[in-house]
């Protein structure tokens, strides 16, 4: 909201006109000047020296609040004119005399505009001194100590007594502090007075004024105040603060005075509740002031040692308490308490035990988790204070432990210290479990620095949205040949700018899944040269940023190895098919040329073992193949796959007679390799049948779980070497298959998951078993 202000100057200076002008304009957003068409001005402001004729007519302006400017050398003559003139104010200034003056006036205009949070007077009062108290106690612009003395001066003014003072006590030891005095008595601020020899003792015990205008003729011959200070005439009302005592107000004459009326009576009463009033908000503020900022330096803080240590501090200054100390709870059955951090402590005392009886305050409020109060704590043990301690207040910290706060004096501590000690309870609780959570994160920081420096892959770990490289290891350093810091100010487009596509694909599906994974990007080298690498991504949360976390791994020596392989595989294969061509077929000729049975039979094993190795190499060729197979294919239907193989099989064993029985449209959680295994567990029991004719018998059998293959054949069974290929997966030089075929079979099945066995062998044959994973989605579909 705008803030105006309507005003009126009078002055006999136009400069000085113009000057109060700017300084009003510096604290209010809009300031017009009341014309003379009757419009009410909100203050009127005058600067002295004026005229007679001013000052006259400064007395006619009804209820507009005035305020006087003068200097230190004129105010001793401007002042009995201000008052006769009823002004609301006088400011005395030299220097920043303006800016002092649009002050006044400011707050002078906003406690009539606003007169809020105050106690409403129940008895009549004088109306001027009534005004007088709510313009004081409604500037913002005060602090406490001028707004005591102004409400001692009404209140001097008002009652017609010598003096007026503000006063403070303690009650054990039994001091009475001056904290303002106005009039003439020699009563000064900061004054100490022992409390029996003042009437104040008497007024604290009671809630209403106490009041006497002849002391001498009331019956206060004799007492210790009326024979220390030869008061006659005597006021007082208690202040409270919090709910507890705080001192006494009291108006005092040396002379007697006239019987005091009920609405006087009322005015003091009225005085006092005002001075509380004003005294618990500005406590209030203070303490709150400092818990504020204590609170902001318990949320820096990143230990538990540094949050004891803030919280014992800013008790002391939000509580004024002169000691406190943290006490945490020191095992997990919580049967100690060791002292944590202390402010005004000097010694560190020993752990307490719960089951020696130790700090039973400190358990009790432990325990039942409720802020505890001891007005007079003499004689309790364990509060970890080696000097005399009479007031504790004890806030439980959860389940973490207990701050104290101590005082020497009894009831030290009210109900604001109460309300501050909870709150600051609760911050210490809250600034406890973020070193928790700080402990937490630095421990996963740390491990994953670890892992990150240790792993054999080098790591990026990249920032999508500023396209930044946020960390990296030295591994992928040493790849790119890049240092870690030059490193750090590429983009990763620009390392990945080859294969950006893929790159960006990869980095949106690690963010859109939580994983992806390329088999080979190219990353440009500092030389400019081009590295093939594989890269795992995954989604990594940092500081709530997504941040994506790529594993690079160098495939150049792999490409190097499988180009290689695949070179002397072609060549090998090559090679054996064709010089093996040429041995059968020279052998075939000398077969044909020669009559002798001797040599024809060294030649029938020339030319099995020539045939025998061309069958090797194109089993080796199968192994090849097995990787060019559709990757993304993971069921296949067994009765139709079987029926495949069974008729690539019949233009070469044409006499052979297969049977397939049972569960024909089982489907098996597999690929479709699956088919080289079949055709070489159907093609070895066709070759070692011992008919010309072999049959052989193929079952499917399906329960939901499992599809279960079983080829029986009418040979000799299995050699004891076949049978140790298929069940126990491994062989030595020395103990070795027959060839590669049943090799085959195995390691396609154990590769889908499955597994292969000989539950049934003899000298009628053998019976091969294969156990594969259904596909449950295919079973529950039927």
């Amino acid at each position: 909201m705008t803030a105006r202000l309507t005003t009126q100057v009078v002055t006999d200076s136009e400069a000085v006109r113009g000057d109060v002008l700017r300084a009003l304009e510096t604290v209010y957003d809009d300031v017009t000047v009341a014309a003379d068409d009757g419009t009410v001005p909100d203050c009127v402001v005058a600067v002295a020296p004026l005229a007679a004729s001013d000052w006259e007519s400064l007395g006619d302006r009804d209820d507009v609040p005035l305020v006087v400017l003068t200097t230190p050398t004129d105010a001793p003559e401007v002042r009995p004119r201000a008052t006769e003139a009823d002004a609301t104010d006088v400011v005395v200034a030299d220097e920043d005399r303006y800016t002092a003056l649009a002050n006044r006036v400011r707050g002078v205009v906003r406690g009539r505009r606003t007169r809020a949070d105050l106690p409403t007077p129940d008895v009549p009062a004088d109306g001027r001194y009534l005004r007088d108290l709510y313009d004081v106690a409604t500037d913002e612009t005060l602090a406490f100590e001028a707004k005591a003395d102004r409400i001692l001066e009404i209140g001097l003014d008002r009652l017609g007594v010598e003096n007026a003072h503000l006063s403070t006590i303690d009650r054990d030891p039994e001091r009475y502090e001056v904290v303002a005095s106005v009039g003439e008595l020699p009563i000064e601020p900061g004054e100490l007075m022992d409390l029996p020899t003042t009437f104040c003792r008497r007024t604290i015990e009671s809630d209403d004024v106490l009041a006497f205008n002849h002391a001498a003729e009331q019956g206060w011959l004799g007492d210790p105040a009326y024979e220390a200070k030869d008061i006659e005439c005597y006021l007082g009302a208690r202040i409270t603060v919090g709910g507890s005592l705080y001192g006494t107000v009291c108006f005092m004459d040396r002379s007697p005075h006239g019987p005091f009326s009920e609405a006087e009576r009322a005015f003091v009463s009225l005085v006092a509740r005002w001075l509380s009033h004003e005294l618990e908000r500005t406590r209030r503020g203070t303490a709150l002031d400092a818990l504020h900022d204590g609170t902001a330096d318990l949320m820096r803080a990143t230990t538990v040692d540094s949050v004891c240590e803030t919280a014992a501090a800013v008790a002391v200054a939000a509580l004024d308490a002169p000691r406190t100390r943290v006490w945490l709870v020191d095992d997990d059955p919580g049967t100690t308490l060791r002292a944590a951090a202390s402010q005004g402590c000097p010694t560190v005392p020993d752990p307490l035990d719960r089951a020696d009886g130790q700090g039973t305050c400190l358990w009790d409020a432990l325990d039942d988790g409720d802020l505890c109060q001891y007005d007079d704590a003499d004689g309790l043990d364990g509060t970890g204070f080696a000097e005399p301690t009479r007031s504790l207040v004890v806030v439980p910290l959860d389940t973490e432990g207990v701050l104290v706060a101590g005082s020497g004096t009894a009831a030290a501590f009210d109900g604001i210290d109460r309300s501050m000690a909870g709150m600051l309870g609760s911050n210490v609780v809250a600034a406890l479990e973020r070193t928790e959570w700080i402990d937490r994160l630095r421990t996963a920081r740390e491990r994953f620095r670890r892992m990150f420096e240790s792993a054999s892959d080098g790591l990026l770990l990249v920032d999508p949205d500023a396209d930044a490289l946020v960390d990296c290891n030295d591994r992928v350093c040493e790849l790119l040949g890049y240092d870690r810091s030059a490193l750090r100010t590429i983009a990763p487009s620009t390392i990945c700018r080859d294969d950006l596509d893929a790159f960006q694909q990869l980095v949106a599906t690690a963010l859109d899944t939580g994983r992806a994974r390329a088999d080979e990007l190219l990353l440009r080298h500092r030389d400019g040269s081009r590295i093939p690498v594989e890269v795992s991504a995954a989604e990594l949360e940092l500081d709530d940023t997504d941040h994506v976390l790529a594993s690079v791994r160098d495939v150049r020596d792999r490409k190097h190895r499988e180009q290689a392989l695949s070179v002397f595989n072609r060549v090998l294969r090559h090679n054996i098919r064709n010089d093996m061509n040429v041995i059968i077929g020279r052998a075939s000729m000398l077969e044909d040329a020669m009559a002798s049975g001797d040599e024809q039979a060294h030649l029938a094993r020339i030319l099995d073992t020539a045939r025998g190795l061309t069958e090797l190499g194109e089993k080796a060729r199968t192994f090849g193949q097995l990787d060019e197979r559709d990757p993304d294919a993971d069921s296949v239907e067994i009765g139709p796959l079987i029926d495949r193989v069974i008729e690539s099989l019949a233009e070469a064993h044409p006499d052979a007679r297969i049977t397939v029985r049972g569960d024909a449209d089982a489907v098996a959680a597999v690929e479709p390799t699956l088919d080289v295994a079949i055709r070489e567990l159907l093609e070895n029991a066709i070759k070692h049948a011992t008919t010309d004719a072999p049959t052989v018998a193929v079952d499917i059998d399906s329960d939901g779980d499992d599809v279960t293959v079983r080829v029986a054949d009418e040979g000799p069974g299995l050699p004891e070497q076949d049978s140790a290929v298929l069940e126990g997966g491994s062989e030595t030089p020395l103990d070795h298959g027959s060839g590669l075929g049943l090799w085959l079979a195995n390691w396609v099945v154990t590769a889908a998951g499955g597994s292969i066995s000989v539950p049934e062998a003899g000298p009628d044959g053998s019976v091969v078993a294969l156990s594969l994973p259904a596909d449950r989605d295919a079973t529950a579909d039927r």
